[in-house]
């Protein structure tokens, strides 16, 4: 088992490891970039998290004026959060929110820590500020975020957790959330799109690739939905071009339609602090 081992590689970024997962977070949209997991059985790092064919190519000033369609333009893969709405761009009580919510087009401030590191940022749409606190630990990927309310009322708020997983480990891969049947992840090329019930705060991926199982878990007081996203080289258009082979599980606090009326379900009231956690964990298969 390997040290502890964080380095600030970058102003924008910073690369963590502790047992057997290694990360790299940015600090645009404090997305978790990369995470690998090395199997104790041997052989090398396999990446877990998606990574869009354009993931490491360089962009420049244009942008497309429509902020989903610029979000799929630029979208570049691993884990977002999104807040303080998911879903299309909306103007609620007279201020515009993007797509997926302003959190994941900011840039947090990063800091490293043992085993991970820490993100914040003050939103600007709405008062609240985000402490964004990542772990490795052993096998698992911790991120705990805390929402504060920072303005003089209380405050209503969308929150969803956006991992998408490297589809092409995810061949012959079943899911299963909490006690339901599990069922399989669609074959390629074709795409599917699910909000289901994520109450139970669980969920397992049975992945033959890896012949190991990966683990969801959140608080599902908090998260009682869940979008299962499965883009699985079945867009031939714009913006995936037919390359793009995603499996994301999203825990959510609201549906996959949200109100139009307000920014989501949550509510934080003045001064105090909403705190939720999410954790994934890979464990062979015994």
């Amino acid at each position: 088992m390997s040290e502890d081992r964080v380095t600030p590689s970058a102003a924008d970024r910073i690369a963590a490891a502790a047992g057997r997962l290694s990360a790299v977070v940015e600090a645009e949209g404090a997305r978790v970039a990369s995470l690998r997991w090395a199997d104790p059985r041997g052989g090398a790092e396999r990446e877990l998290l998606l990574r869009t064919p354009w993931a490491e190519e360089p962009d420049g000033p244009w942008s497309m004026p429509v902020s989903s369609h610029e979000w799929h333009r630029r979208y570049r893969g691993g884990w977002h959060v999104v807040l303080p709405r998911s879903g299309d761009p909306a103007t609620i009580d007279g201020v515009e929110q993007p797509f997926h919510g302003e959190a994941a087009w900011r840039v947090w401030r990063l800091t490293a820590a043992p085993g991970g590191c820490d993100a914040t940022v003050l939103l600007r749409t709405v008062p609240l500020r985000l402490v964004r606190r990542l772990r490795l630990d052993g096998s698992t990927i911790r991120v705990t975020q805390d929402v504060i309310n920072e303005g003089p009322g209380p405050v209503a708020f969308g929150w969803l957790e956006h991992p998408a997983l490297d589809g092409a480990l995810l061949d012959g891969a079943t899911i299963r959330l909490g006690d339901t049947d599990p069922v399989d992840v669609v074959k390629a090329p074709r795409t599917s799109f699910a909000d289901v019930d994520g109450a139970q705060g669980v969920c397992a991926l049975s992945v033959p690739a890896l012949d190991a199982t990966i683990t969801m878990h959140w608080d599902g007081a908090l998260f009682p939905r869940a979008h299962l996203w499965q883009e699985r080289r079945g867009t031939t258009g714009f913006p995936w071009w037919g390359g793009v082979d995603a499996v994301g599980v999203e825990p959510s606090s609201d549906p996959f339609r949200p109100s139009t009326d307000r920014l989501g379900s949550l509510v934080v009231e003045p001064g105090e602090t909403l705190t939720a956690t999410v954790e994934i964990s890979v464990a062979p298969t015994a």
